[in-house]
């Protein structure tokens, strides 16, 4: 076995790259840190040297110095959701234009596990943090930043501009979205089979559905029944058959609208055991549009988010705030999509 492959082979420091390129420990700091300092051909011996003895900094080292690390939190609601898979690809890339790394967290809809990861990010003096947090109280957030840590809340529009920056969706437009849709095939009675009601894009959705009906002359109180879960995952869908089909087939919903794509997977699979077919039997919509959900038969139709777009804008205006101690903090709010597949389909009367 070589000595380069041996556990105890010593790490190298700055001071042995300054010895082999022939230059003092100062500019190899400055080729790492401020490269725009050094002249380009001792720049490019300093690299070389780095390159020759493998040479791997101590970020840890300098982010103590500093008082910033060169990495930044996102943390999600829940890291299984194919949804957040986008999401994180539009932060991750943004941030490497700024040469910062992203770690994954996940809150798993709990608030005390959002709490003990904030709490880590602020212990690691993370540059910044691009953070959904699981309900509307704000506290852990504002903790953060009085660490110094700064933060922009994703898929939150209710953040005002003097406590923080925040993207988000219209939730409210996507529910209105649905429910023109759904009234449109002839649904006068929809089940709303929601997740907890503390998340705020849950809540929105749902009110969107509501005025959709108010709009269109019916009565949201007899037209919109709601069926809450306590987790927005495919479990809980398939776990929510009965409440959805309470009653018997006369009761029995000509739609479902779900709070999330992951719900509307999981119902469509506890319909199909119950022998009911979609969308013959019953309507199911879902919301996210994540990836497979035109991999299925029948292909589910929901409601699109731009994930990615709304990953790189969070991390953009995370950015705009490390970079700038004048940053203003802003609202972004994008809009969201209907897009038809199979699993809906004109109303049939039981």
């Amino acid at each position: 076995m070589s000595s380069s492959a041996s556990p105890s082979h010593p790490k190298v420091g700055i001071t042995e790259v300054a010895r082999h390129a022939g230059v003092s420990p100062g500019t190899v700091s400055n080729v790492l840190n401020r490269p725009e300092r050094v002249a380009a051909g001792t720049r490019q011996r300093v690299e070389r040297a780095i390159a020759e003895l493998d040479y791997v900094r101590n970020s840890s080292g300098s982010s103590l110095r500093s008082g910033r690390s060169s990495s930044v939190g996102l943390l999600v609601l829940d890291v299984t959701n194919p949804f957040f898979t986008e999401v994180s690809r539009g932060v991750e890339d943004e941030a490497a234009t700024q040469g910062l790394a992203v770690v994954l967290l996940n809150s798993a809809e709990a608030r005390e596990r959002q709490r003990r990861n904030i709490r880590l990010l602020a212990e690691q003096r993370a540059a910044g943090a691009v953070v959904m947090p699981v309900d509307d109280d704000l506290s852990d957030l504002l903790w953060l930043r009085r660490q110094g840590t700064a933060w922009v809340a994703l898929d939150r529009g209710d953040v005002g501009e003097d406590t923080g920056c925040s993207v988000s969706v219209d939730n409210r437009e996507g529910g209105l979205i649905a429910g023109r849709h759904l009234i449109g095939l002839g649904h006068e009675r929809v089940t709303f089979l929601s997740g907890p009601f503390s998340i705020e894009q849950v809540r929105l959705r749902h009110e969107g559905l509501r005025a959709a009906f108010a709009e269109a002359g019916l009565d949201p109180d007899t037209s919109v029944r709601l069926v809450e879960r306590g987790q927005l995952n495919p479990g809980q869908g398939e776990r929510a058959v009965d409440e959805v089909l309470a009653g018997g087939p006369r009761q029995r919903p000509g739609a479902v609208l779900c709070a999330n794509d992951q719900l509307a997977l999981g119902l469509m699979k506890g319909l199909g055991r119950r022998g009911l077919r979609v969308p013959d039997d019953i309507s199911v919509m879902g919301y996210d549009d994540v990836d497979f959900a035109d991999l299925i038969h029948p292909g589910l139709t929901t409601i699109a988010q731009p994930k990615y777009d709304l990953g790189r804008a969070a991390m953009r205006l995370l950015n705009s705030e490390l970079d700038d101690p004048d940053h203003r903090h802003e609202r972004l709010l994008f809009t969201p999509e209907l897009i038809v597949r199979g699993s809906t389909a004109a109303h049939r009367p039981a």
